[in-house]
């Protein structure tokens, strides 16, 4: 079942403001941290080894993979 982006997108958008790229290991990290829904957690964890240099092309990609819905 495809998660809300609204949910998914603070934490790419944090990780990409921090790193300069979206890149899953830093943010599931950090979603574990904060307690995230698994739900949610389990999106992110999908971009796999996969990294991105916009938030924009990690969104493409999860909706491209039907993980996410606007």
């Amino acid at each position: 079942m495809a998660v809300k982006w609204e949910r998914v997108a603070p934490y790419l958008e944090a990780g990409f403001a921090s790193e300069g790229r979206v890149e899953r290991s830093g943010i599931v990290d950090r979603m574990y941290d904060e307690g995230a829904d698994d739900d949610v957690v389990d999106t992110v964890d999908a971009l796999g080894s996969r990294v991105f240099t916009t938030v924009d092309d990690a969104k493409q990609f999860l909706l491209s993979q039907g993980l996410i819905e606007e």
